[in-house]
């Protein structure tokens, strides 16, 4: 896979890796040596892309393609797609379903719910779920999962996306990060995250979108990859119990700056209590959610796991208050990289 993405045009390689390369495993010492210098990097200021910026002709065809994917991924490439050769997505979501739409109404455009305009100069980087440095291409095929089609690099939608990747990062500075990426920063909250708070938010803020069990809420023609009105947060279409939103504080920090409908990140409509309260029912053990068999191998270095990435598993022999605390809190760090 790794010498077939090196040779793909337009290969992202805006962070400087060196002395190591794409695929490498660091011992510990090496991965935080490595992870200082991408938390070190210089900040430029958030850009706002601009539909009117695409150029005409087959370039600007292709970003606009890859705009549609996103927009309308369970359509185009999702388990249910009309074209049964194109599934090469494991669900029915779309992508913008969390890589949510700004002011510009393009995919990946709001700041601090996972924004994808700084995409291209945030890779390669190491990524401490795998242990492993990891690109922009790999990161990409690693969101549409194991889909019935394999997807592909050279796949003409997965370009696609691509193509749109590398106009958002237009005009910034190679590998420089940006004011509005990731998830929005929340101030620490001295108690536990509480399921039982959260399940009482959840039915005042979140259900009437979401619905009574989480699900969602289907489209008339969901059955022909019409895919959701509103994702699901629960069950086995969403993120399982492995996934990064999984973890309490990182699902509480995108919560905050986009829910419920209309919230963002300058105008949030919950406090972090309130977020943090509202993951942890979400992400309850008792909550259906697909199960990820392989969820023990990931964060292989224990010193780089982040407290919010709980399993029971990573606790046997230990009290059941000690899972407990590493799921729900309180958390060292509420904004721990994952």
């Amino acid at each position: 896979m790794l010498s077939l993405l090196l040779c793909v045009p337009g290969f992202a390689l805006a962070f400087d890796v060196a002395p190591h390369k794409v695929g490498d495993a660091l011992p510990t010492a090496d991965a935080q040596a490595l992870l200082a210098r991408y938390a070190a990097r210089p900040q430029q200021p958030w850009r706002e892309p601009s539909e009117a910026r695409i150029p005409a002709g087959p370039a600007g065809d292709q970003i606009r393609d890859g705009i549609d994917i996103l927009r309308n991924t369970s359509t185009r490439v999702g388990k249910l797609a009309p074209d049964a050769s194109k599934r090469m997505n494991w669900n029915s979501l779309n992508c913008v379903n969390c890589h949510q739409a700004g002011p510009s109404g393009l995919p990946g455009s709001k700041k601090f719910t996972l924004p994808l305009v700084n995409a291209v100069n945030d890779y390669p980087k190491f990524d401490i779920k795998s242990g492993k440095i990891i690109s922009l291409e790999q990161r990409a095929m690693g969101m549409f999962g194991a889909g019935a089609v394999p997807i592909k690099v050279e796949a003409p939608e997965f370009q696609a996306v691509l193509a749109y990747l590398r106009w958002l990062a237009q005009d910034t500075q190679p590998g420089a990060a940006m004011d509005g990426a990731g998830l929005l920063p929340m101030k620490a909250i001295a108690r536990a995250a509480d399921p039982v708070r959260g399940q009482k938010l959840y039915a005042s803020k979140c259900q009437a979108c979401h619905g009574v069990d989480a699900g969602g809420q289907r489209k008339p023609d969901f059955a022909q990859g019409g895919g959701y009105m509103f994702p699901p947060l629960a069950g086995s279409d969403t993120y399982d119990n492995a996934g990064h939103m999984f973890a309490v504080p990182l699902l509480a920090r995108y919560i905050r700056a986009s829910m419920p409908f209309g919230a963002s990140a300058d105008k949030p409509q919950l406090t972090p209590a309130e977020a943090l309260d509202i993951a942890a029912f979400v992400n309850d053990d008792t909550t259906p959610r697909g199960q990820n068999p392989n969820r023990t191998k990931l964060y292989p270095d224990v010193a780089l796991r982040p407290q919010g990435f709980a399993i029971p598993e990573n606790f046997a022999g230990q009290p059941p208050q000690a899972y407990q605390r590493a799921k729900f809190g309180p958390f060292r760090n509420i904004n721990e990289h994952y």
